[in-house]
């Protein structure tokens, strides 16, 4: 096979076109269609591939991707296969939502990468234009908001002034003074991206002729990945859903608080301020409770002659966090006192096991062999030990 012709680099903007002659073909075991040339952009350089319709002869077969093999040549995955033949006609045409997406992405990721590059002294790693989300791998592992800000502002500031985006062919010597972004993957035919004035860098894919046409780049998110800085953005209509999706969620959470949207974090503070008194309030009445609890339970429980006292405390409504206090404050009262404290948990009783400082009583073991016995699990430390039983297991 040979290298297909690509149209898609001479008018990124074209949404149908004509050909005569296909051949049937595979990829990757899926059925495919190779054609002389097509506008079909296929999958590469962090770009998914173009998706459509091809009519072959009176036939018409949906394209649900498109890739390019080591050959240069494309091939339109089929969702059925199809015979092709040397003079049948060819009719295709491309979602065209998709890719002008496609295209206000990728020249937004050209622009956001060198205006990181130039602001935050963060170079391009890696970038990948997913279906929902776009991100850019660069080589620092944090960014401070000021110079994503920056970078941001400055993409934007472009965009407004609506300079040319043109694709350049350039010989080697005049390749070998350009003062490219990023070196190219390829020693010849390199086609290289000029933004007009901000950005020259090498690739193959499809983008805007002017910056006006993205409209919007914004930063949607940041995180760290492999040890490097993984940034999430949104460009053209993608900016736009987000920022309505986010305001949506502002305006709902600020009616639920009864106040404006930008005095939700007034609102979330004061509320905060309230929990953490309401926090205090309840920690030091559940101290109370603790001190009247141990000492009812150890009223009860006289020590026992061996030198180590069974105290058995089942719970109804404690949490794991109120039996492990429960379980310190009766051993810490008494040295003597191995105390056992339960509640149910939705299909199991949670058990918490723990020994005074005289205590002669193994609770790891002991509570691993119950939990064995039972079909729970559970296990410990010889003076403390935790688990989760079946309901009406016998504890003995």
């Amino acid at each position: 096979m040979t290298a297909t012709e690509k149209k898609y680099w001479a008018d990124p903007f074209a949404t149908a076109f004509e050909t005569r002659g296909a051949l049937a073909s595979t990829f990757d075991g899926k059925p495919s269609l190779v054609l002389a040339e097509t506008i079909f952009y296929p999958e590469g350089g962090g770009q998914l591939g173009d998706l459509g319709e091809l009519h072959v002869g009176s036939a018409t077969v949906k394209v649900v991707d498109t890739q390019i093999d080591d050959a240069g040549t494309i091939h339109h995955i089929l969702e059925r296969a199809t015979e092709g033949g040397a003079d049948v006609a060819i009719a295709g045409s491309i979602d065209v939502a998709r890719r002008r997406d496609h295209m206000a992405q990728h020249t937004a990721q050209h622009m956001l990468s060198r205006a990181l590059q130039d602001e935050a002294k963060a170079a391009t790693v890696s970038a990948r234009l997913g279906t929902t989300s776009c991100t850019i791998d660069v080589d620092r592992d944090a960014i401070a908001d000021v110079y994503l800000h920056r970078a941001e502002d400055l993409v934007n500031d472009v965009i407004r002034s609506d300079v040319g985006v043109r694709a350049l062919f350039p010989t080697a010597e005049e390749l070998a003074k350009m003062d490219l972004r990023r070196a190219p993957k390829v020693s010849a035919g390199v086609r290289v991206i000029d933004v007009e004035g901000f950005d020259l860098t090498p690739c193959g894919g499809t983008h805007c002729t002017r910056t006006g046409q993205i409209g919007l780049v914004r930063v949607a998110g940041i995180e760290r990945y492999k040890g490097k800085l993984r940034i999430d953005f949104r460009a053209a209509g993608r900016a736009l859903a987000d920022m309505r999706q986010k305001e949506d969620a502002l305006v709902a959470l600020a009616q639920k608080l009864t106040c404006g949207p930008l005095d939700v974090g007034n609102a979330v503070a004061k509320l905060q301020g309230e929990l953490k008194a309401r926090m205090d309030l309840l920690g030091s009445t559940r101290g109370e409770l603790l001190e009247l609890l141990a000492t009812n339970i150890l009223e009860a429980h006289p020590p026992d002659a061996s030198g180590t006292t069974m105290v058995r405390v089942a719970r109804t409504t404690d949490d794991i966090g109120m039996l492990r206090a429960l379980a310190g404050k009766l051993t810490a009262s008494r040295p003597d006192v191995v105390a056992i404290c339960t509640s149910p948990d939705q299909d199991a009783e949670l058990v918490v096991v723990q020994r005074g400082a005289s205590a002669k009583f193994d609770c790891g073991a002991w509570l691993k062999e119950t939990a064995q016995k039972s079909g729970g699990r559970g296990g410990g430390r010889p003076e403390r030990a935790e688990g989760r039983l079946p309901k009406g297991a016998a504890i003995e």
